[in-house]
């Protein structure tokens, strides 16, 4: 089968490779909506497992998705790969068969349709999920607006005596930052293309957008009065991210979880409302952990959400998913922000969060670069009778394709190293099996029976501190089933084992002043009574760590 994985696929193309990838591989992927977008699009999730080593809720699962903001659409193509990937690998690759094999993974590559195919079909690259579209959102101040009718959305430059840029003096295409003690130059102010509704004739206000911003919907710190476009008039308020949320919650083998976005190269920690020091220290020694995988397999950096990915310390993030889904409920998020235009370039950046003004020198390899790489992504200056502003000029970068996301041509660089990485955390999780049951004969009737249940994985079967601190984290049970009649006399038929350690807590050797390490396994011990010929089954269960069983015969 031959999918090309280099382009950008709208709603119904994504759709048809989806179907097509799951009735190829009947015995490892599953395709289902879990529900449908504010314009009624189905959003897709791929399950995949070895369907023959075990149900898919009954292994510990991995969750994936992309495109939670409509424009970013790198992040689709990237979720969409990796489930290509795993697929077509999948009995050649030893590392990808034990995976699919003993895991699950929920792979939902689009849970924004509705802002991808805005994006994607016209001059508007929106963030949001398209609940207000972008030519009807903002009711006064500046509707941003195709005003030539060229199937793009520019930039305006309005020559203003109080604007602030000016026409670089080393590349004459490009504006550069008026500096603080400039005078007697041509300046210019610089908006998006478009008009302004109810305009008072003077001020030029840009308002803030309304559409369902579907990363800040999440009911943890959830606050609009602070200014978070798009957070809705309650948590969850927008069918996408319920969908989300239900989903989650219906599916609490999900030991990890990876939210793609664009477009800083890093990858983000929590938290994005408190320090570090504010939080466990062992949860953000494991997340710095499993982070570093990311990094030595991509090259991004591992960082705080709010100490190093937040505009102002005074305004921490409100209502993210991955910040929802650990506080809550106690599970391992990361949202790695995929391609880094600058980076390419060789530019080494001051800072993370991608809102610096760039010097003249950057400003021109930014140019170089595009002219190179991305053709039509910077316009040249071309002049226009404005219905309101008068003479204005149209022009400059059009992000989409540079900043945003990667020329198609650039997408396979992202593809592997961030796959990578979702399947080694994935590959984390806590694994319990039954290791050992033995049955033997006292007098008679009379049996002991003992089993050994042990967790193989990396994380205990608790994940995170945060799951015990907030009493989330289920215990691992054991059961005991039998085709015949069985007397328990000492023992139950079920019992609570508590938690398994993993082997995160045994980063060095042994010694008697380091933290003492929680046993990785138990042995679990009955007195029954039984015909011989009975087969007797013991199952342990944990909600993340999965169902294993293993069978003794009495003799």
């Amino acid at each position: 089968m031959t999918i090309d994985y280099n382009r950008y696929y709208r709603h119904d193309e994504l759709t048809a490779h989806l179907h097509t990838l799951a009735e190829a591989y009947p015995h490892l992927a599953r395709l289902s909506s879990i529900g449908q977008s504010h314009h009624g699009r189905d959003l897709w999730c791929m399950t995949i497992t070895n369907f023959a080593t075990g149900a898919p809720e009954n292994k510990p699962a991995f969750y994936i998705d992309g495109n939670n903001h409509g424009r970013e659409v790198v992040t689709s193509a990237v979720a969409f790969f990796t489930i290509g990937y795993v697929l077509e690998r999948y009995g050649h690759d030893p590392f990808v068969t034990e995976l699919v094999d003993t895991r699950t993974l929920y792979i939902l590559p689009r849970v924004n349709p509705d802002g991808a195919e805005i994006s994607l079909t016209t001059p508007y690259d929106v963030l949001g999920n398209g609940h207000y579209l972008p030519w009807d959102e903002q009711p006064k101040g500046l509707h941003i607006s195709d005003l030539d009718e060229d199937g793009r959305i520019l930039q305006m430059r309005i020559p203003d005596p109080k604007g602030e840029w000016q026409v670089s003096e080393i590349e004459p295409r490009l504006l550069v930052l008026r500096g603080p003690g400039d005078l007697g130059g041509a300046y210019y102010r610089l908006l998006p293309e478009g008009v302004f509704r109810d305009w008072d004739g003077v001020t030029q206000p840009i308002m803030k957008a309304r559409h369902g911003n579907l990363n800040r919907q999440f009911p943890v710190n959830w606050a609009p009065e602070y200014g978070e476009y798009g957070a809705g008039e309650l948590p969850l308020n927008e069918p996408e991210a319920a969908a989300m949320a239900r989903f989650v919650l219906d599916h609490p083998n999900i030991t990890g979880l990876q939210a793609y976005h664009s477009h800083s190269g890093v990858i983000l920690r929590v938290s994005s409302h408190r320090r570090d020091h504010e939080l466990d220290p062992l949860d953000v020694q494991l997340f710095k952990t499993l982070g570093r995988m990311g990094t030595e397999l991509t090259g991004y950096p591992v960082i705080s959400i709010y100490e190093d990915f937040t505009e102002l310390a005074s305004k921490p993030r409100h209502g993210g998913f991955g910040e929802w889904v650990y506080e809550h409920l106690g599970i391992v998020s990361f949202a790695t922000e995929l391609w880094d235009v600058e980076t390419e370039m060789g530019i080494r950046k001051p800072q993370f969060f991608p809102n610096r003004p760039r010097s003249e020198e950057e400003l021109k390899l930014h140019l170089a670069w595009a002219d190179e790489h991305a053709p039509g992504s910077y316009v040249d200056w071309y002049p226009i009778d404005h219905p309101q502003l008068g003479r204005v000029e149209l022009g400059g970068w059009q992000p989409m394709y540079l900043q945003i996301n990667p020329p198609p041509a650039y997408l396979h660089t992202l593809y592997e190293p961030n796959a990578l990485f979702t399947l080694r955390h994935a590959a984390a999780s806590p694994l319990v099996r039954v290791s050992r049951v033995e049955a033997e004969r006292i007098a008679d009737d009379l049996y002991k029976l003992s089993a050994v249940v042990e967790n193989q994985g990396y994380l205990p079967t608790n994940l995170t501190q945060r799951a015990l601190s907030i009493d989330i984290a289920q215990p691992v049970t054991v059961q005991v089933q039998a085709d015949g009649d069985v007397e328990f006399i000492l023992g139950k038929a079920e019992t609570s084992i508590g938690h398994l350690g993993g082997r995160v807590e045994r980063t060095m050797p042994y010694d008697a002043w380091r933290r003492p390490w929680r046993e990785q396994a138990r042995l679990i011990e009955w007195m029954i009574r039984a015909p011989a010929g009975t087969t007797l089954t013991v199952e342990a269960a944990s909600e993340k760590g999965g169902r294993h069983s293993a069978m003794t015969l009495l003799a």
